[in-house]
């Protein structure tokens, strides 16, 4: 993931106040300088370091240790008369004793498949946090997506509201004038008013609204405040490009899916290991030991090499408990596996058909928002000209309200929802940025 984070500081410099911020910038900002992917990058750098330290039972190991100290008795000597007839004096205090003032030693392990098949399971979780980071990754790209369509979507609705409340003044004054002319009732009158109030009201609202969503969108990119002016046009083409079929062959890509395949191959090796507690485990120690001062004709050193066999004999049934346990887990981690593979098969047809079914949606929903408008132009005409009555002005009004709230969330929620279908597949970060991420296990 190094290469990523590489283009990632490169690519997304600091903007300045009122610069465009493309939703492309935007999202490389977040996984860039976001606190969710420098804690996942970081917890991946961490679970290398794991897997770097349980290979070292692969390395001899070497290491210096002392013994040295004083006794009182540590003059204390045994004489004795050898074979020769020569006298000889032994110091009693290390007599019988192995220890050494100062030893170093190296120690190499041989055979012992328990602990390589520990370092392979931490191998393994080392990947499962690399494509955690992926994921997360896809977490993030879609976060940020949501909320630069919700601070695009309340701008434009903020945009509707505004083109609501010229309205609504526009049709109080005139109804001012026709209660004036004896031409409506004064209930008709107070109608355009209530309009008018809420008009302004749902536009404070709208605006209260997209502020709050703006701060939310500067802090998904690690940000204060959000200084840069959001660019409609960045916003992704939602197409269908493939096939349902292709689609679900994504699928198997996806993050979520290659985690818990991870997950079941980590299972199964725990399940080798298991089963290699009942074999005998190997290693070798040589160095060299200084036993210190006043040795007399004992030897003060030695080099000594030595080999270590341990064979497994009986262990209170505990490795067959541990192999009956890890079979049991493998087993639920490939049900797990399985069952997410058919849950996420399943949702991304459902995506691909709702993408389908729901392609000419913006369109008919724009369509109807111009008809809208339309009648609401003939609507005022025909009151200017005492053809038409207060009533029809404020129901067109009503209409082109609706509609063009509806033709706003139908071009928005179809953008989501084919974001929903690349996260799905893991593409969404890809799609977004034009930056793969770097090759994953």
């Amino acid at each position: 993931m190094a290469l990523t984070w590489v283009l990632l500081a490169v690519a997304a410099p600091v903007l300045a106040a009122g610069e465009p911020l493309p939703l492309g910038d935007a999202v490389t900002r977040a996984l860039r300088d976001g606190p969710e992917a420098k804690i996942a990058h970081l917890e991946s750098g961490e679970a290398d370091d794991a897997a770097s330290q349980a290979r070292s039972v692969y390395w001899p190991q070497a290491a210096v240790s002392s013994e040295a100290g004083w006794s009182n008795r540590q003059n204390e000597t045994l004489d004795a008369i050898n074979g020769q007839g020569q006298l000889k004096r032994y110091p009693l205090s290390s007599l019988g004793s192995n220890s050494a003032w100062l030893s170093v030693y190296v120690d190499q392990l041989l055979f012992d498949l328990r602990s390589w098949r520990g370092v392979e399971r931490s191998q393994l979780e080392a990947d499962v946090a690399a494509v955690t980071e992926a994921q997360q990754r896809e977490v993030i790209s879609y976060e940020v997506l949501e909320r630069y369509v919700n601070v695009l979507r309340l701008q434009d609705l903020c945009g509707a509201d505004t083109s609501r409340v010229a309205a609504a003044e526009a049709l109080d004054h005139q109804a001012q004038q026709l209660l004036d002319a004896g031409r409506v009732l004064a209930a008709e009158r107070e109608q355009a008013a209530l309009e008018l109030a809420e008009a302004q009201l749902a536009l404070d609202s709208q605006q209260r609204a997209l502020d709050d969503a703006r701060g939310t969108l500067a802090r998904a990119l690690g940000e204060d405040e959000l200084l840069g002016t959001l660019v409609p046009d960045s916003l992704p083409a939602p197409v269908v490009t493939d096939g349902g079929a292709a689609a679900e062959e994504a699928v198997r890509g996806a993050p979520e899916l290659r985690i818990l395949d991870l997950r079941r191959r980590m299972e199964e090796i725990s399940l080798k290991a298991a089963r290699a507690g009942y074999l005998p485990t190997l290693s070798v120690r040589g160095g060299y030991f200084h036993y210190g001062t006043k040795r007399y004709n004992s030897f003060e050193d030695e080099l000594a090499i030595g080999v270590d066999l341990k064979m497994p004999v009986f262990d209170g049934f505990r490795t067959s408990s541990a192999v009956d346990g890890a079979s049991k887990a493998a087993e639920a981690a490939r049900l797990r596996y399985d069952s997410m593979r058919e849950t996420k098969r399943a949702r991304v047809r459902e995506l691909v058909a709702r993408l389908v079914a729901t392609a000419k949606q913006p369109a008919l929903a724009a369509r109807r928002a111009d008809v809208a408008r339309e009648r609401l132009r003939l609507a005022d005409l025909a009151l200017q000209n005492k053809r038409g009555t207060l009533s029809d002005a404020l129901a067109a009004r009503a209409d082109v309200t609706r509609d063009a709230a509806a033709a706003i969330d139908a071009h928005y929620d179809r953008i989501l929802l084919w974001a929903s279908l690349q996260s799905e597949t893991g593409r969404l970060a890809e799609a977004l940025t034009g930056t793969a991420a770097a090759p994953q296990p």
